[in-house]
């Protein structure tokens, strides 16, 4: 303990001291954040230099080419599309007597799925309209039936 002081002055000296000290080791260390090191990818060189060294495409082309190019289209069927008799498209249905809302409602999804017009050529618009109205008016008439049937 120093003469003349109290024990409370003595820490508070010695805790200026180290701050001091502290400060003048950290101000020249301070050229990089902490935490940011040389982990990082290309930190060891300049970033112009690193991304001129990269070849184009090398990632893709360590893997297969056919993963990355896009998958053929399917060849378009258009002999369902020439088929416009409500018997033709009853029997695409696949309409039953003994079918229920639920398997009525899955039957007419099904069917927009692989007919919708929106998912044929513009030359087939026309016939997958009036197949799906055909289809549609089949399968309301069932629903109303199955209605009446159970009323």
């Amino acid at each position: 303990m120093i003469l003349g002081q109290s024990m409370f002055e003595v820490v508070l000296d010695r805790l200026g001291k180290d701050r001091a000290d502290a400060l003048q080791s950290s101000s020249s260390a301070w050229n990089r954040i902490r935490g940011l090191n040389a982990s990082f990818v290309g930190a060891g060189c300049e970033p112009a230099r690193w991304r001129d060294s990269e070849q184009p495409n090398i990632a893709a082309s360590a893997y297969n080419d056919d993963v990355l190019a896009p998958p053929p289209k399917p060849a378009f069927d258009a002999s369902q599309f020439k088929r416009l008799s409500p018997e033709d498209v009853a029997k695409d249905i696949q309409l039953l007597p003994s079918d229920n809302p639920t398997e009525l409602h899955l039957k007419r999804r099904n069917f927009a799925r692989l007919n919708h017009p929106d998912r044929v050529p513009e030359e087939w618009r026309d016939a997958a309209t009036t197949r799906m109205k055909i289809a549609n008016r089949l399968i309301d008439d069932a629903l109303a039936l199955v209605a009446l049937t159970q009323a």
